[in-house]
């Protein structure tokens, strides 16, 4: 990333050589140009750390999560080495080993769901570069806000109503948290009003060879679904990281 500057034309050339014709889209094309002059003018840390940044946890990587909800607490292990329907593990619920109500429960509810590990909302690629805005910074670290692409919150709505605060250490050069945060009341879907939404994600700084991984999130959410009032306030966190074998 810090070498953009240097390397971008070579990529260009190879992106259109793997283009049917060699041809490269008029709006793919004028995306990524405007992208460099707003990466170049960038300091040095923060492009070091949106390179490496990624808001979910790396392919591979296994990791115990503990979800508080409404007073309730779970902790579950996820293992990619396992079979697809066993991969994520009930481990306690409320302190103690889960009953077989709660284990049959837990497995449909899984069932459920997609496969995987948890996704995040966004992508890095979804950053739209000239948006980035510096608000504060001191010696240690800087914070800044951001805008999606708009080709991005074509894909993803969603996207389209939220802002992106970036707190980034600038020794060792990292993202240490992100906050997502809805601008304004929005309707996804028109029985749902989102009055209020707001997602955290802290992470540990890179050590030992590891990349920086996730340590803690919380999300904040109020609104309504048909005519139900609802607030759901999550917190999780996240240890015991192994990466992949």
């Amino acid at each position: 990333m810090s070498s953009l500057r240097g390397s971008f034309p070579n990529s260009l050339t190879r992106l259109r050589k793997s283009l049917p014709g060699g041809r490269l889209p008029l709006l793919l094309l004028g995306a990524l140009l405007a992208a460099v002059p707003a990466f170049a003018e960038m300091p040095a840390y923060l492009r070091a750390a949106l390179g490496k940044f990624s808001a979910e946890i790396p392919p591979g990587w296994a990791y115990t999560l503990k979800t508080e909800r409404d007073g309730r607490q779970t902790v579950e292990r996820y293992d990619p080495t396992r079979p697809s329907t066993e991969q994520w593990t009930l481990l306690l619920s409320n302190g103690r080993p889960p009953t077989e109500e709660e284990l049959a429960k837990y497995f449909k509810y899984k069932a459920g769901q997609s496969p995987g590990a948890m996704q995040s909302n966004f992508q890095k690629s979804d950053i739209e570069p000239g948006s980035i805005t510096l608000v504060s910074e001191d010696a240690g670290r800087a914070e800044f806000t951001c805008a999606f692409r708009e080709q991005s919150t074509h894909a993803d709505k969603m996207l389209g109503h939220l802002g992106l605060h970036l707190t980034v250490c600038k020794q060792p050069a990292y993202v240490e948290k992100f906050t997502l945060e809805l601008r304004e009341p929005y309707s996804p879907v028109l029985w749902v009003k989102m009055r209020e939404l707001v997602v955290e994600m802290g992470y540990a700084p890179p050590a030992d060879g590891r990349p920086s991984l996730p340590c803690r999130s919380s999300s904040h959410f109020v609104g309504r679904i048909f005519l139900i009032r609802m607030e759901e306030n999550l917190r999780f966190t996240y240890s015991d990281f192994a990466p992949p074998p």
